[in-house]
């Protein structure tokens, strides 16, 4: 091949190989080769914080293995509370599509998309995994003359039924309103300011029922202080409590859920994307992570690939179909 022939096709194929985000021409450098940053958009100490600090050092580990600079790479959990979550996802959406910014959030994208809060289209945003879900019981005091499903819908009939819930806006709060306008049932939602505010009351007999995530009253559960009424999954921690399918809203089952996505800016290259979901799935699977999670009973029920794109849309669905009365709760701030 002649001199001028053969520096033509080098320029062809060098053109081509800078064009791919994992080819580490002159000094670039193969994903991953600096530490990530995982941002929390709650405060420190949270079931969400404390399922991605349980994670990171397992997708770090995983990370590492394929990286050629291993000892550059880590994973830095950042908390951004702030406006319901909003700081973080508005921080990840304008992120660098890098790699090296993650963030976890979950159901107020749904309801923040439905108030027209979110500034974009949510499936802008690149969904790597759900790695957990919590779903939602209703609880009642051990003391309270209240059993079942039938107890409540008596109870309702007289006019006088008042359901605990956390925080206006919050995932408890956007829960009890779906499930009230779905079921019909006639209550009034009263809102407090913690999950201890709010099982403390329950205990009290202030409010007869309440509704919170599995995970943050199962120890109340088991210690006798608080009883199960109904459940909102299927896989409930508690088999024998009537759920959603039972009493006859399977459509509620999962939808209100607390979920627990990881998601990545716009943009993300394939190749980046797929390294990344390899390593949570990895770290999900570990066995010392499976141990660590038997200790902290995270509700960790991973999701991935086509079934997680499913998942979101699925919710998605769901929460268009209540526009208006989440504008109504949430808006007028009707409680």
């Amino acid at each position: 091949m002649r001199r001028r022939d053969f520096l033509k096709v080098a320029s062809v194929i060098t053109g081509a190989t800078l064009l791919r985000p994992d080819f580490p021409a002159f000094g670039r450098e193969t994903f991953p080769a600096q530490k990530l940053t995982w941002l929390v958009g709650l405060p420190a100490g949270g079931g969400t914080d404390v399922m991605v600090r349980g994670i990171a050092p397992y997708f770090q580990k995983y990370l590492r293995a394929i990286s050629g600079n291993p000892e550059k790479v880590g994973v830095v959990v950042k908390n951004l509370p702030g406006g319901g979550g909003m700081r973080t996802i508005n921080e990840i959406y304008h992120a660098k599509p890098d790699g090296y910014t993650l963030a976890c959030d979950g159901e107020m994208l749904h309801t923040n998309t439905v108030l027209g809060e979110l500034k974009f289209d949510l499936f802008e945003l690149t969904y790597l995994a759900r790695l957990a879900s919590s779903g939602k019981v209703i609880v009642a005091s051990s003391r309270a003359n209240l059993k079942n499903w039938e107890d409540v819908q008596r109870l309702a009939k007289k006019g006088n039924l008042r359901l605990g819930v956390t925080g206006f806006g919050g995932s408890n709060h956007v829960a009890a309103v779906l499930f009230l306008d779905s079921t019909k049932l006639n209550a009034r939602i009263v809102i407090f300011d913690g999950s201890s505010g709010l099982s403390a009351a329950l205990i009290r007999g202030d409010v007869l029922l309440g509704m919170q995530s599995e995970d943050s009253v199962k120890n109340l559960i088991e210690a006798g202080e608080l009883k199960p009424i109904l459940t909102f999954s299927s896989h409930s921690l508690y088999p024998d409590c009537e759920n959603v399918n039972t009493i006859g809203f399977p459509e509620l089952n999962n939808v209100t859920n607390s979920q627990r996505y990881v998601v990545a800016p716009p943009r993300l290259p394939s190749t980046i994307k797929k390294a990344l979901v390899d390593c949570l799935r990895k770290a999900v699977n570990d066995k010392d992570f499976l141990a660590w999670n038997e200790r902290a009973k995270m509700s960790i029920k991973p999701v991935f690939g086509n079934e997680l794109e499913k998942l979101v849309r699925d919710i998605q669905k769901f929460y268009n179909s209540k526009e208006r009365v989440l504008k109504e709760y949430l808006l007028e701030k009707k409680i």
